[in-house]
């Protein structure tokens, strides 16, 4: 997980977990010549509560003398924009920041404080909704976060009664989430109610973990081994498409890769790029009717920077003079998008959520009005890479 040398990028929530992993990276920083930084998201969920964790990170930063980097964000409205829930848009948000910082230096590690604990809570979150053998795995040790990055888990074996012992012997401070103790979450639920009925062993489930990791593990190399077979067993053909998914940064639901297993091909995704030209334009009837409008937007209602990209797990738009929000599985369906088209469709977005789709136009927050002042023409063309 942490090479000697390493640049390490630390997740500071200001909990236990975290602070924690923060004084132990600390701990080891200099022996293993580890260049540490530390980063928090304040989601903006808790008010005044919100703030001061934000304040105890920066205070434990300052004293342990490790550079902090805050971001903070309106998590609901951001939820809200996309048609997803708040734990899925703070997850989202976070690991967003997380990759931004970790672009900066090659082979940075994220260091996320993700326990046991967690990770038994998490599978039984995934055992509920029908989850098979890697959502039985949960929350992986090490993963590719994008480019050279990777997702390091040093806690992911300690339990979170582990954790409170360790912050206790080195009498560490630590905040306390009180949306920890509203049983509207599920995972609270699975927290507070189904683990203390379950009476779960901790070793038993490390044991668990292990093997169930060793199984997933030896599948997907024997997918890799036999990739150009005919006729490929549907377990190992799952893994393929699933990682073909993921190369192109698409979430790999169950529903899309069954879609692209009853279309017996392999899901290609054509590189594309969008050029975004800026314009002036008056306000007259004249001047607007010319214009494609469909694939304008008004730019001054745009919040924060634009990107392109594909579709994401739980994106959702209110298209243009449209009937409210619909999520885009809907929108296609409604279109007759062909299911291997849905993936290829492009989608720019700015930091609230999707301001236009690919053979759909603008969403409708962006739509020109007679206030409009700048126009951004969206235009496409084929190109080998993104820009």
């Amino acid at each position: 997980m942490l090479p000697p040398g390493a640049a390490v990028v630390a997740g500071l929530s200001g909990g236990a977990d975290s602070v924690a992993l923060l004084h132990w990276l600390h701990s080891i920083m200099q022996a293993n010549s580890i260049r540490l930084i530390a980063a928090h998201v304040n989601h903006g969920l808790r008010g005044e509560e919100s703030d001061q964790d934000e304040a105890f990170c920066a205070a434990l930063c300052e004293r342990l003398d490790i550079p902090l980097h805050v971001k903070r964000l309106d998590i609901a409205a951001m939820a809200k924009a996309e048609g997803i829930g708040i734990e899925e848009a703070g997850r989202n948000a976070r690991y967003a920041f997380f990759e931004e910082l970790a672009q900066e230096i090659p082979g940075t590690r994220v260091a996320l404080a993700h326990t046991l604990s967690d990770r038994i809570e998490t599978m039984l979150l995934n055992m509920r909704r029908g989850a098979a053998l890697r959502g039985l795995c949960s929350i992986p040790p090490v993963r590719a976060l994008g480019g050279s990055a990777m997702v390091i888990r040093p806690l992911i074996e300690c339990s979170r009664a582990q954790v409170e012992a360790y912050c206790a012997g080195h009498q560490l401070d630590y905040r306390t989430d009180s949306s920890n103790l509203e049983p509207t979450y599920r995972r609270n639920q699975i927290r507070l109610e189904a683990l203390p009925a379950l009476h779960l062993n901790d070793n038993a489930m490390r044991r668990m973990f292990r093997a169930l990791e060793a199984d997933e593990q030896f599948l997907l190399q024997e997918a890799e081994r036999r990739s150009q077979e005919d006729n490929l067993p549907e377990p190992l053909q799952s893994r393929l498409l699933r990682q073909e998914l993921i190369s192109a940064r698409i979430e790999p639901s169950a529903v899309r890769i069954q879609e692209a297993r009853r279309q017996k091909s392999k899901i290609e995704i054509t590189p594309r790029s969008i050029t975004a030209e800026f314009e002036y334009v008056t306000n007259t009837a004249e001047n607007l009717t010319i214009r494609d409008l469909a694939n304008c937007l008004d730019y001054d209602t745009m919040v924060g920077n634009l990107e392109s990209g594909t579709r994401k797990p739980g994106d959702c738009m209110h298209l243009c003079n449209g009937a409210g929000t619909k999520p885009l599985k809907k929108l296609f369906q409604e279109r007759n998008v062909p299911p291997g088209e849905r993936e290829q469709r492009v989608i720019l977005r700015d930091n609230i959520g999707i301001v236009w789709l690919e053979g759909f136009g603008c969403a409708h927050r962006c739509r020109i009005t007679d206030a409009t002042k700048t126009v951004l023409a969206v235009k496409l063309s084929e190109s080998a890479s993104a820009t």
